[in-house]
This record gives structure tokens, C-alpha cells and sequence, in this order.
């Protein structure tokens, strides 16, 4: 026997279709949600592999040194920029709100609540641990690019599914290779800064797993496509 859904919360609705009118509500509401077990599971598997990977951090340095970046690395440092994610994630949710067009729509206040959340929490452990960076300097734990892109990343996963998901997520992981070749980051500061992206992420769109949309190519007369379907 079919159930029908529970009507959602009026604040709850009006929040989620004015995220920037209800963006203190909405962070405050997610900085609660991030101490979910879920999150802290990804927080501490991310805290592990970073104390491993950390063993490789004067290595890396040692060779970054040797072998200087050149100018491909400025890719990741505007596009991994938090204000260049952000612009992205309200660019997307206005697009969907001018096309009147809800899965866009929805996705862009994921992609704003993340980058939201993401921030603070980041800056918060920037500024409590503030260790320095390879080439001088502090506030480099966790890296602030990686765990911004990996938010973005982590919300087209949790929306489209894996084949969306993987070429985000490679994205991302350019973002922390520009960052370690620019010696602006260890390898411990972007291996964790990806686990606090992915923990935003996951943060913010629990609960959509039954509203998600996925992603396919299609074969059309002519050429080719991509259908884009609800579950």
C-alpha cells in the first residue's frame, strides 16, 4: 500500500525556494545537520587518509620545488576559488529560477548551501589550526580550493549519480594538484579538504536521494543528446 509523502514544513519550504532571503536559517540549520553521523564517518575516514598521506607531504614539497609549476596551475586557482563556486552555484540557481525550471533550480541551492557551509567550517579550522604553508605563510589546513570544488562535486554526485559524479570529482582533484604544484598546500591539507567538500555536500542534500535526477547520453536522429529523468 502506497504512503503519500509528509507535507514539508512551511519554514522549511519557503527557505528552500529563497535560499538568499533564508540563507542564515538555512546555515544555521546545516552547521546542526553537519554533526550527523554520516558526516562525521566521511569527516574521519578523511582525517585518517590524511595522517597517512601526510608522510608524503616534504616529498611532494621537495619535488614541487624542483620541478616549478607553470601557468596551467592558475586554472585551479580561479577556478577552485571559493567566490568563483559560489558565483557558479547562484548563477545556477538563478538560471533555474528565470527558466522556471526546478531540477536547475534545486541543484543551485544545493550548490549555494554547500559552498555556504563549506566556508565557514573551513575558515573555522583555517584559522584554529593555522598551519603553514610550503612556500610560508599560514591558514593552510585544510585547503580552502579543494574542499570548495569537492563541495560542488559532491552535490551533481549526490543529484546525477556517478556519471555526473566522476568528472567532478576528477575536476576537483585537478583543483588539488594546481594547489600542491603552486606549494601552496601538503598533500594532508587538499586529502582533507576534499573530505570536508564531500561532507558539505552530503550535508546539505540528505534527504533529496528520492528527488534526484539522472544524467544519460542518448542516440537521436542526427546526432546525439542528453536526457535528463526524475526518480
Amino acid at each position: 500500500m502506497a504512503h503519500e509523502a509528509a507535507p514539508l514544513d512551511p519554514v522549511v519550504e519557503r527557505a528552500d525556494r529563497h535560499p538568499l532571503k533564508f540563507i542564515a536559517h538555512n546555515l544555521g540549520q546545516d552547521l546542526w545537520d553537519f554533526g550527523h553521523l554520516e558526516t562525521l564517518t566521511i569527516l574521519g575516514a578523511g582525517g585518517a587518509v590524511s595522517i597517512v598521506s601526510g608522510r608524503y607531504d616534504d616529498r611532494v614539497n621537495t619535488w614541487t620545488v624542483d620541478h616549478p609549476a607553470s601557468s596551467w596551475t592558475g586554472i585551479g586557482r580561479i577556478g577552485g576559488d571559493g567566490w568563483t563556486q559560489g558565483a557558479l552555484a547562484l548563477g545556477t540557481w538563478a538560471t533555474g529560477e528565470l527558466t522556471d525550471h526546478r531540477m536547475t533550480a534545486h541543484v543551485g541551492r544545493d550548490l549555494m548551501r554547500a559552498q555556504m557551509l563549506n566556508m565557514v567550517t573551513t575558515r573555522f579550522l583555517k584559522i584554529a589550526i593555522d598551519r603553514t604553508r610550503p612556500s610560508g605563510g599560514g591558514h593552510a589546513f585544510p585547503s580552502g580550493h579543494v574542499s570548495a570544488t569537492f563541495a560542488s562535486a559532491g552535490v551533481v554526485h549526490r543529484h546525477f549519480g556517478w556519471k555526473a559524479g566522476v568528472p567532478a570529482y576528477a575536476a576537483a582533484g585537478f583543483v588539488g594538484l594546481t594547489r600542491m604544484r603552486d606549494r601552496m598546500h601538503w598533500v594532508s591539507d587538499t586529502v582533507f579538504g576534499a573530505a570536508m567538500g564531500v561532507a558539505a555536500a552530503w550535508t546539505v542534500t540528505r534527504g533529496h536521494t528520492d528527488r534526484n535526477w539522472t544524467v544519460m547520453p542518448v542516440v537521436v536522429r542526427g546526432g546525439g543528446g542528453v536526457l535528463v529523468t526524475r526518480r
